[in-house]
């Protein structure tokens, strides 16, 4: 069984050795951009033929989302996760075919595991009426500082993220590290955002594909902590004042002022050849 022992002398070096958190997330940014870019393509052309199959749908659409949706756009939830997460596993297991997958009860759409990480990968679909600079993550989707252990696990406590506007607590559930087999391996937080466009009636496109790495919570809570000292990095969530999981808001243009490589553009779409 994992100790209260172990457990802080792994955070310990981490906490001291902040460049090793960097590096393993860098290291796992490019290993998803490679992965990732190799079916790029694939993902669009599989997440676009929705369009041709619209006969075969229409009169069944998914229900609309949120408070008063405007029916300007048909929900692509459920194509960009079903498409994009079944092409993403199948490559990340072609460039590692060594990658486990974890079993845990809580976290991203997709987690994998290697000797120095287990990464957290959740896809985020955005249309026209959601802003494309940014992620909503939920509590699970991001880690924590860990500080306190009880009832023999971690406990992260909560933090504050402060808007323009408001303020809200919001409490990160991911550990900041995992041991597996007595060796540390890092917790990261990738999102793997598919953004379309509406051209019409069941015509909606993917525009492009962004990845964005989330500082681990020594690095946002802790070290640098960045929560506190990049400004609008974390924001409160939206509509989340009756939800007892809170979610937060994180930013792209404070991301990429951090480090540019936590965001990388991975496809784009060809604009139509002019007539």
């Amino acid at each position: 069984m994992i100790s209260e022992q172990l457990y802080f002398q792994f955070r310990t070096h981490y906490v001291e050795n902040l460049d090793d958190i960097i590096e393993v997330e860098k290291k796992y940014m490019q290993f998803l951009q490679k992965a990732i870019s190799s079916v790029a393509q694939n993902i669009a052309d599989d997440f676009n033929i929705t369009m041709e199959l619209f006969p075969f749908w229409k009169n069944y659409p998914p229900l609309q989302r949120g408070r008063a949706p405007r029916g300007t756009s048909i929900p692509w939830l459920e194509v960009g996760e079903t498409v994009i997460g079944s092409h993403v596993i199948r490559a990340i297991s072609r460039v590692n075919p060594k990658i486990r997958h974890p079993g845990l009860p809580s976290g991203s759409d997709i987690r994998f595991l290697t000797n120095d990480i287990l990464a957290h990968l959740d896809i985020k679909i955005s249309g026209p009426n959601d802003r494309a600079d940014e992620v909503v993550p939920s509590p699970n989707q991001l880690s924590g500082a860990g500080e306190s252990w009880e009832n023999a696990g971690i406990i992260n406590q909560e933090v504050v993220i402060t808007g323009a506007r408001s303020t809200m607590t919001f409490q990160p559930e991911l550990p900041p590290l995992y041991i597996v087999n007595d060796v540390p391996v890092l917790c990261g937080a990738y999102f793997l955002k598919g953004v379309y466009v509406v051209e019409g009636q069941g015509k909606q496109p993917l525009d492009y594909l962004e990845l964005i790495c989330v500082p681990n919570g020594l690095l946002s809570f802790v070290g640098p902590n960045y929560n506190q000292n990049v400004t609008g990095l974390f924001i409160p969530g939206k509509d989340e004042k009756t939800k007892r999981k809170k979610r937060c808001r994180v930013r792209m243009e404070p991301l990429a002022k951090i480090a540019d490589w936590r965001r990388e553009r991975i496809w784009q779409r060809k604009p139509p050849l002019d007539d």
